[in-house]
């Protein structure tokens, strides 16, 4: 215990640190912690598949301080999406379990498939980040969506929380709701993969739990900052982000 704290406040654990807070603010706003987290891991030495059960450790505590604070505030109802939950939780688990027998290689095909794919129905559906919420009535959610999302965000995750909430933007629900259900889900997801990873001894403590505590920092931070975001700042920025993370994945493949 006394070494993991010596680690946790050395200059490696402030780093850490500032990798999970700055990834969570980014991931909170726009569902691209991975954009952040995952490169600056990997930057720093940490294994593809240890950078990956971090991520969902800190992903997860950090979606777990956002989802209390919702349901605290009964902005969320646990009970009305509990079927989501495990459906997401489900998804993590079968992720986590193809990201240990595929290769890093195709774990970064089957990426940068399905960002291309989210990244065109950005593009083709733009428009309706900026419609008023009041102007339509939200649609009936499709558990497979969220399912699929899932089990990709278990096995890497990048831009995982933004197709969640490009599809719930695209279902008529304003940006807040659709960053709510979000979190929600990144909880389920990450902790269904954690558990798994956790248990084939993939997770380093060391690493997991500085860059969790920036996370919490950062999932706050960001919820203070998305009132003051404007809609055409989102239509502009989330085809930008996903276009970074495809160019992210596509360097990865040809290296």
């Amino acid at each position: 215990m006394e070494i993991l704290l010596q680690e946790w406040l050395s200059i490696k654990g402030l780093i850490l640190f500032t990798i999970g807070l700055l990834a969570a603010i980014i991931g909170v706003l726009f569902g691209a912690a991975g954009f952040i987290l995952l490169p600056s891991l990997l930057l720093v030495g940490i294994p593809i598949h240890t950078t990956v059960a971090v991520n969902k450790f800190a992903t997860g505590i950090s979606a777990l301080s956002n989802v209390v604070s919702f349901v605290i505030k009964g902005r969320l109802s646990l009970k009305k999406y509990f079927s989501f939950m495990i459906v997401s939780s489900l998804g993590g688990v079968l992720g986590a379990l193809f990201a240990i027998l595929l290769s890093e290689q195709i774990m970064n095909v089957v990426a940068c498939i399905s960002l291309i794919f989210a990244f065109m129905i950005v593009l083709r559906s733009n428009k309706w980040i900026v419609k008023n919420v009041m102007e339509t009535e939200e649609q009936r959610i499709n558990k497979l969506v969220p399912f699929a999302i899932s089990m990709y965000d278990g096995g890497f995750g990048p831009g995982s929380a933004l197709m969640n909430i490009t599809y719930f933007l695209k279902k008529q629900h304003h940006y807040l709701k659709a960053v709510e259900l979000t979190r929600m889900i990144s909880l389920s997801s990450c902790t269904g993969a954690f558990l798994f990873y956790y248990f084939t001894g993939i997770v380093n403590w060391g690493i997991a739990i500085p860059v969790s505590l920036g996370s919490i920092a950062g999932s706050f931070l960001g919820l203070k900052i998305i009132p003051h975001i404007q809609t055409k700042w989102i239509q502009i920025i989330l085809p930008i982000i996903f276009l970074f993370l495809i160019v992210q994945v596509v360097t990865d493949l040809i290296k």
